[in-house]
């Protein structure tokens, strides 16, 4: 069984509480969409970030390790390896209605996750009710998103030591004088109306430094996933010719943890590791049909 790592900074644009989740430009919560920048809106990137903002994280994340049991694989062909979450997914809890998540988090949906590299793209789709998997969200059975949602119920979980170990950002207030100070820089320099009213608003925002105030207290807080991916699998070989599609009766085992959110920069760092079978990828083609 192959262990994948990957990790790295992702994008989500998206209003925050008491802000109902649609707010398109934030207006009572501690995020916001800045003048010039288009609508708030939701979706997690894990590459690509639209209008990033600057001196923000740079958003990417990467495979940085993978194992075959405890074996390190320095050659495997998904080692550096890009990984996306594909179809716009964002977090859904309908006010939570949906899970029991008390942070308001609940899950990451829809979840198509895909590594790509050198021409090899390996993507798998879990598929939250396979009896209906075309039923809309708000009609799948309460109990069926279990499977699904965060593994803290009682809200996000406060690990300093963690963030700090993987983004070197150890002292939040200092972060955000920091990011201050380079932005008040910047609009001394600035001379166009618009990015000089996205400054002073940024500013204000990084002006607040009362410890337990969600813009600080945020970059210390991380929420946590674990499940299988159920659905189809799907591979496409370096050089071209038809792809590989098949179903896998076994889940693949996920972990993964979200978390060091930068409300300035809309970016927060996540880590995962996927387990599949050790003949998903090869350098050569592998011959599914023996195992659909």
């Amino acid at each position: 069984m192959l262990s994948v790592h990957f990790n790295g900074w992702f994008q989500c644009r998206l209003a925050t509480n008491p802000d109902p989740s649609d707010e398109p430009r934030g207006v009572s919560g501690y995020t916001f969409a800045m003048p010039g920048e288009p609508d708030l809106d939701r979706i997690i990137r894990f590459q690509h970030p639209r209008s990033p903002r600057s001196h923000g994280p740079s958003v990417g994340v990467g495979v940085d390790a993978v194992f075959d049991d405890d074996s390190p694989m320095p050659d495997h062909p998904l080692l550096h390896a890009r990984v996306e979450l594909l179809e716009a997914p964002r977090f859904e809890s309908r006010n939570l209605l949906l899970t029991d998540d008390e942070s308001g988090i609940g899950l990451v949906f829809p979840f198509h996750l895909q590594f790509s590299r050198n021409g090899l793209v390996l993507r798998r789709k879990d598929v939250i009710y396979p009896a209906q998997p075309d039923l809309p969200l708000h009609l799948v059975p309460p109990d069926i998103f279990r499977r699904r949602s965060a593994t803290i119920l009682a809200g996000m979980q406060r690990d300093p030591l963690r963030i700090a170990e993987m983004t070197g950002i150890a002292d939040a207030l200092a972060f955000r004088k920091n990011r201050r100070t380079t932005l008040e820089q910047d609009l001394a320099v600035t001379s166009d109306p618009v990015t000089k009213s996205a400054l002073k608003k940024r500013i204000r925002e990084l002006s607040i430094e009362a410890p337990m105030d969600m813009r600080v207290l945020s970059m210390s807080l991380i929420q946590s996933w674990q499940f299988g991916i159920n659905g189809p699998v799907e591979v496409i070989h370096p050089g071209g010719g038809p792809s590989d599609k098949y179903d896998d009766p076994a889940p693949w085992p996920l972990f993964f943890w979200m978390g060091a959110w930068d409300a300035d920069a809309l970016c927060g760092f996540m880590k995962g590791m996927i387990q599949i079978p050790s003949e998903i990828v090869r350098v050569s083609p592998p011959n599914f049909d023996q195992a659909t």
